[in-house]
């Protein structure tokens, strides 16, 4: 029952547990049995049956029978390429597929959803030392250069500055203390144009990431690049700062207003 006392509409249930089947094989590098399925979403074997019987027969969900695990299907595939023409994220590819090739660095396009940095789309590296990613992973806000380059051109910057702790949950060495070290950088990141990430999300990983922005200066969306520190020295930084920014401006026109970012 929510809030208000009132029911969910009829069917909640099911397409709740529908969706989170779903994002668990997003997340997955291969497959899952439904005995796996249904431990990690705390579902009965009944239930899980039906929902992945259900989900395979539109194709979302496919078994190999192989294995008698399950995968996302072609029908996800088809699902996942008419998100990207509608989010113009068709023609914002090439362009980090360019600075990817430029620098032989990984570089993504992410979302804000809450209190979180989504990667969304990704050229990555082919050099051996890289860091490994993928689109779906999810971040804090504060300690990536995506987060700091969509909070620095938001509307909310201050009350999600208000909503952390003083002292901020440290993910490596090297994240930021409290909540005044991230609203100093904040300002520093709108000062310059880009945001810097000095391996305060992954140890031995900076990132540089722009904001992409609307005609009233609020980022929809960010573009990171990712470098192993080994190849990032920090008189290099102003150089891929300049590649995010010239990048989100050209990628800025085929990102619907409106439809990306969830505050």
């Amino acid at each position: 029952m929510n809030q208000t006392g009132a029911q969910p509409p009829a069917g909640t249930q099911a397409i709740r547990r529908a969706l989170g089947i779903l994002r668990l094989l997003m997340d997955e590098d291969g497959e899952l049995t439904l005995s796996a399925i249904a431990r990690k979403l705390d579902l009965t074997p009944g239930t899980t049956h039906r929902v992945v019987g259900a989900l395979s027969a539109d194709g979302l969900v496919a078994h190999n029978p192989r294995t008698d695990s399950y995968h996302l299907g072609p029908g996800s595939i088809l699902l996942g390429q008419a998100a990207q023409r509608v989010h113009g994220l068709q023609l914002a590819l090439p362009v980090i597929q360019r600075i990817n090739a430029d620098t032989g660095e990984s570089v993504n396009i992410t979302i804000r959803e809450g209190h979180e940095s989504v990667v969304l789309l990704r050229a990555q590296s082919t050099l051996p030392l890289r860091f490994e990613q993928h689109p779906g992973a999810r971040f804090p806000l504060y300690a990536t250069a995506s987060g700091k380059a969509m909070l620095a051109n938001s509307l909310d910057a201050e009350s999600y500055l208000a909503s952390l702790p003083e002292q901020l949950p440290a993910l490596t060495p090297h994240t930021l203390a409290t909540r005044d070290d991230l609203a100093v950088e904040l300002t520093e990141t709108r000062d310059r144009g880009y945001s810097i990430d000095n391996e305060e999300n992954v140890a031995g990983v900076r990132c540089v990431g722009a904001g992409v922005l609307d005609d009233r200066g609020l980022a929809r969306a960010a573009v990171v690049i990712q470098v192993p520190t080994v190849r990032l020295p920090e008189d290099r930084i102003p150089e891929l700062g300049a590649l995010a920014i010239e990048a989100a401006k050209e990628i800025a026109p085929f990102l619907p207003p409106d439809r990306l970012t969830r505050y």
